[in-house]
């Protein structure tokens, strides 16, 4: 009987217990209130962001002309007796010669002490190596020490060219002529080689011929900085970024030679509309025209030039003015210098083999080239001297 009661009296309370918390329910839900919508807004359309694609370093370096084992650069000795690259071009044309530059493979630091093998490119390693991380300067062929390049330094080291004012002048010195236009089977072409590292500092290495009394152009600088080579070439595939130009320039996006900043008539056409680059080279035509015209009518043996064959400028046997094919080889090159002829040559050559000295640094290259017609007898009237 006492059970019962318990049993009973706990099914009260839990009916009480449920009536209660159904009570609670009721009443909470009878208070809530109903949410407003969130009101639609048109927002613009943002578009997702292209995906870029991703290229590894070596693919880069792959597509570079460090790494073409088929190109000049690297097999120009390979019919040699015997096959080998001499001290004198291993530095920048073998990896094993640079490394050897380096004191990376114990010898001694800054010179070439032996003969490089054939068939090496310019690979990851000898960049990117022990001494490389340190090598902060260049001293470049006019003697003058470049510091604080950085991972430039690199780059520099052997793009840094093969002569210099000082060569030149040396030159004409040892063949002992006094003359500026007495020609000399003494004296030979000077190859300024490969310049484009020296260009950006104009005067303050003097890699093109500078005339005595002239003023030029040192550092390019755009506002207050000096740009590096991989603030506008890729590292690995050297490739120009154009993307960059527009951090500086309004610029069409298409070809970088049609950039311009200073509107001054440099070739005297009228035309102030055209890329620097076009300033540049219709001096640089007037230059040859006027070097063929020296050659012809002081020296008396006519010249051609050829840029892509050593030593570039030939003997015009047939007087056409043309490098005809069958000039165009060693036994014929020109050998009629005069120092005033040589001055002239060297720094056509040297604006020649540098395709991006309009943006390294025009003003040095338009002075140097001005110059130089005006030395050889050219016609400068309409022309403007920076």
């Amino acid at each position: 009987m006492e059970i019962q009661k318990r049993s009973n009296k706990r099914k009260l309370w839990l009916a009480i217990i449920f009536l209660l918390g159904a009570a609670i329910i009721l009443a909470a839900c009878g208070s809530a209130q109903i949410p407003t919508p969130t009101p639609i807004v048109d927002l613009p359309i943002v578009p997702s962001p292209t995906p870029v694609s991703l290229v590894s370093f070596k693919e880069l370096w792959q597509s570079s002309p460090h790494a073409d084992e088929k190109a000049e650069a690297f097999t120009h000795w390979d019919a040699e007796d015997p096959q080998e690259i001499p001290v004198t071009c291993a530095r920048c044309h073998s990896r094993t010669g640079f490394l050897d530059f380096l004191g990376v493979d114990g010898t001694t630091v800054g010179v070439v002490d032996n003969p490089a093998k054939v068939s090496t490119t310019i690979t990851c390693y000898t960049c990117h190596n022990e001494a490389t991380y340190t090598l902060d300067s260049v001293t470049f062929p006019s003697g003058k020490r470049i510091g604080g390049l950085g991972p430039e330094a690199r780059c520099m080291t052997c793009h840094q060219g093969r002569a210099s004012t000082s060569t030149v002048n040396i030159a004409i010195v040892k063949a002992g002529l006094t003359n500026a236009d007495t020609p000399s089977a003494d004296l030979a072409f000077v190859n300024s080689h490969s310049i484009s590292g020296a260009t950006p500092f104009g005067t303050e290495v003097q890699g093109a011929y500078e005339y005595y009394g002239k003023s030029y152009k040192g550092r390019s600088v755009r506002g207050d900085d000096f740009f590096t080579c991989i603030r506008c070439h890729n590292q690995h595939s050297l490739q120009v970024k154009i993307e960059t130009c527009d951090d500086c320039h309004t610029f069409d996006g298409v070809d970088v030679k049609n950039i311009r900043v200073n509107t001054t008539d440099f070739d005297g056409d009228g035309n102030t509309a055209e890329g620097i680059s076009f300033e540049i080279e219709q001096i640089h035509a007037d230059l040859y025209a006027a070097i063929q015209a020296y050659a012809r009518n002081v020296v008396g043996v006519p010249i051609v030039f050829d840029p892509g064959t050593h030593p570039y400028f030939f003997t015009d046997t047939n007087n056409n003015d043309l490098a005809d094919p069958e000039e165009i080889n060693a036994d014929n090159k020109y050998s009629n210098w005069t120092p005033r002829l040589l001055q002239a040559a060297y720094n056509y050559n040297y604006v020649s083999h540098d395709p991006g000295a309009f943006a390294h640094n025009s003003i040095y290259i338009i002075q140097v080239l001005y110059d130089s017609l005006l030395d050889i007898g050219g016609n400068t009237s309409g022309m403007t001297r920076p």
